[in-house]
């Protein structure tokens, strides 16, 4: 499954850093975040959505779905 979450409030490097331990974190093992862009994309085929939307909400980044 690939999805693309938009996360407007990710603003420097450090919001990079903090997206990219959380997910880690929480074993989604592989994804791009695009700074410039303001979104992540995961390439995963088993991720679980929620667990991931609840986790950027935790960070305080909270993230849309974006239908591409």
């Amino acid at each position: 499954m690939d999805l693309v979450l938009s996360v407007p409030d990710m603003g420097c490097q450090h919001c990079v850093m903090k997206i990219t331990n959380a997910l880690n974190e929480i074993g989604v093992k592989s994804f791009d975040v695009k700074l410039d862009e303001k979104k992540v994309y995961i390439q995963s085929p088993s991720c679980d959505v929620e667990l991931i939307l609840r986790k950027l909400e935790e960070i305080d980044y909270p993230a849309e779905i974006v239908m591409e």
